[in-house]
């Protein structure tokens, strides 16, 4: 059961924060009130991690953040978690969380804190989070990661115009991976070219996220069940509320009947108020908007030639992961097909 906002908060001091854990609360001057979270959601980008933030943040007895704080990204790496270095991290996280809120007693007593920073997954140091809120809950949202890294170069497509993805998708995986050829088992396996990596850092993370096995192990050689689950949004996608229910057992929360306020949107996907997905969908032009069909088909060709390729190229990581994943005992919904189904 993840830790919940309970009893009076602690001094805002170094020494209080030395005992403090997940849930603990620090009150400070003129009343204001700093939290660490009971329940993160580590990652990963592109996995629905704003979506589930949406439906928990209709439980009464969740308190979310609301948007990514990015506290742990690209820390130094620590020598230890010696009790001054913790207290003096502990505080300065829960201060940083809520440095945009002004939270009172009343906001937070009896509810579980949620925060959620996606790109923890593959740039936060697991052991420092640990030292931070060792009682913690650690939620890790994955997606099949070909669908994962198109949808990333997408989203930097149509809201950050980066340099680095200007090229069409299709034109990239040609670039970046290399190797394979051919359907016979000596066939050299596919993998990245390191001068394109080297060239970019931003397709480096890109491509090297999803290969989602080995930052799980960073993350369970520190967090062990129960402290850590795993869902995937096509799992979320497919049945919602089987999956709040199964975050709400992870969290240790009373059920929240999610039916009574959830609706279909267009794509007939169940959302809670307005969805971040349906939003994206109505920014998003329709690519058959250009007139030139001929052109229209050749490129969408291409994606799906692309995306065989992706998907090859992370299938043996995916292997790994489903053993990982079955070793570990971590997956929250077993029963509910995800993309490692069948891979053992």
């Amino acid at each position: 059961m993840a830790r919940i906002a309970s009893g009076d908060p602690l001094p805002a001091t170094v020494e209080a924060a030395k005992t403090a854990d997940a849930g603990d609360c620090f009150i400070g001057e003129a009343s204001t009130v700093c939290c660490l979270p009971g329940l993160v959601n580590v990652g990963v980008q592109k996995a629905g991690t704003g979506e589930l933030q949406t439906w928990l943040g209709v439980h009464p007895a969740v308190k979310v953040h609301g948007g990514e704080v990015h506290f742990f990204d690209d820390q130094e790496r620590t020598p230890s978690c010696n009790a001054q270095w913790r207290g003096h991290l502990r505080l300065r996280y829960a201060r940083f969380l809520w440095k945009r809120q002004r939270l009172r007693e009343a906001d937070v007593r009896g509810r579980l804190l949620f925060e959620k920073t996606p790109a923890y997954f593959d740039r936060a140091q697991p052991r420092q989070v640990a030292c931070a809120i060792p009682a913690a809950r650690v939620l890790i949202m994955l997606r099949e990661p070909a669908a994962r890294a198109h949808s990333a170069y997408d989203m930097c497509q149509r809201e950050q115009e980066g340099r680095w993805c200007k090229a069409p998708f299709a034109q990239v995986v040609e670039r970046v991976l290399v190797g394979g050829g051919g359907n016979s088992s000596d066939a050299a396996p596919l993998h990245t070219s390191r001068r394109q990596m080297q060239r970019s850092p931003h397709l480096r993370r890109l491509f090297l996220m999803g290969h989602y096995s080995t930052f799980m192990r960073r993350w369970l050689d520190v967090f062990v069940w129960p402290h850590v689950g795993v869902l995937w949004l096509e799992q979320f996608k497919a049945d919602p509320f089987a999956c709040m229910h199964a975050v709400e057992r992870f969290a240790g929360l009373a059920h929240h009947p999610y039916r009574t306020v959830a609706t279909r949107n267009e794509a007939g996907l169940y959302v809670v108020g307005r969805s971040k997905s349906d939003y994206e969908r109505k920014r998003a032009p329709s690519p058959w908007a250009a007139g030139d069909t001929r052109a229209v088909v050749s490129a969408t060709a291409a994606l799906e030639a692309a995306m065989v390729r992706v998907r090859a190229y992370y299938a043996p990581s995916q292997r790994r992961l489903a053993q990982l994943l079955q070793k570990t005992n971590t997956s929250l919904l077993p029963e509910l097909p995800s993309p490692v189904t069948g891979l053992l």
